[in-house]
């Protein structure tokens, strides 16, 4: 099921899986699911009607979606196992902040790369939008993450490679800073230059992109996370690390 709902149901399964939520876990309301998981409730609506089909999820109104049962791989058909599942274990991985960010430029700059010379004109626009809107939001916390993700999920989308897109939705949560752009969380880190930075970066991969050009778009990419690379390696041995939540030391 290729589509923004079926991944959606893989990306909300995997959640529950890796997670080890137990029955009874509250997962959040629908409004704070399609944030999390940068959808609209229309789709996390039908992803969340699927899976309480399937017996995963009970919706409580006017109190949220809940675990009724974690998905059991053990008792699904080999030939149908889901790869969000297959891959859960990479959502426990005892690894570094500073490995995780390493892991997400060797993705994303060539996912740029690609995308400059597969992107459609709508994908085209949607890349475009997210970075506009992102742009229009410099005030609204909340919004410059949720238009972050749209942004670099908007460019994997634009690969037209189902494993870039999959494996996006599925190692976001992982690899992406939530929240990234809190000033009250990181104040020495998400300053006003550091988010005009953001913008002007967002707007020459979007440049790059709409040239055609792979090496341009991969370029800008790797300008863009470097500069995040960078300045989270001053956190990387804080115990305050922005992300320090990701790989817990035991």
């Amino acid at each position: 099921m290729d589509t923004l709902t079926g991944r959606t149901i893989r990306a909300l399964k995997a959640h529950i899986g890796s997670n080890q939520f137990g029955s009874g876990t509250k997962l959040g309301s629908l409004a704070e699911l399609s944030e999390q998981f940068g959808v609209s409730r229309t789709v996390i609506r039908e992803a969340v009607s699927a899976l309480r089909s399937d017996g995963i999820v009970e919706s409580r109104h006017g109190v949220g979606v809940f675990v009724r049962n974690r998905p059991n791989p053990d008792i699904e058909d080999a030939s149908s196992l889901d790869a969000n599942l297959a891959l859960a274990p990479l959502a426990r991985l005892q690894t570094t902040f500073m490995d995780l960010l390493e892991l997400r430029m060797a993705f994303e700059v060539h996912a740029a790369g690609l995308a400059a010379v597969r992107r459609s004109w709508a994908q085209e626009s949607n890349i475009w939008n997210a970075a506009r809107g992102f742009e229009a939001s410099l005030e609204d916390e909340a919004a410059l993450d949720h238009l972050d993700f749209v942004f670099h999920r908007s460019i994997a989308e634009a690969t037209n490679n189902g494993a870039f897109i999959e494996f996006f939705s599925l190692m976001s949560l992982q690899i992406l800073p939530q929240p990234a752009f809190s000033k009250q969380l990181n104040p020495a880190l998400i300053t006003l230059d550091y988010i005009q930075n953001t913008v002007a970066e967002h707007r020459a991969i979007c440049e790059a992109i709409s040239s055609g050009s792979a090496e341009r778009a991969r370029e800008a990419m790797r300008i863009h996370l470097s500069r995040s690379h960078l300045r989270y390696r001053g956190f990387s041995d804080d115990a305050a690390s922005p992300l320090s939540n990701v790989a817990p030391k035991d």
